[in-house]
């Protein structure tokens, strides 16, 4: 069984569509990993922030979220939604 609603895979994935109960997130830059609880996710941000938002708000503070040249050079994901079904060409941020 999928974690996600059907139809739900586009680049306004929010936290209601992703139905999982933890939510997996990478960073590539950083090599750090962890998980998420949904549940205070959305008690904390509501059910209609998107995955880009959650994504901007987990690298606040990381030095590799602007570089000088205004380019997001953060390398954090999302592999729960890979696994989910979710294209990792889809521009999660």
């Amino acid at each position: 069984m999928s974690s996600m609603r059907k139809y739900t895979y586009d680049d306004l994935t929010t936290l209601r569509d992703f139905r999982a109960p933890v939510i997996t997130v990478a960073c590539r830059s950083c090599d750090r990993t962890g998980e998420l609880d949904r549940k205070k996710l959305v008690k904390l941000h509501g059910a209609s922030l998107t995955i880009g938002q959650l994504r901007r708000r987990l690298a606040l503070g990381c030095g590799n979220m602007n570089g000088e040249d205004g380019v997001d050079r953060c390398g954090a994901w999302f592999p729960c939604l890979v696994d989910a079904g979710v294209e990792e060409q889809e521009k999660i941020g």
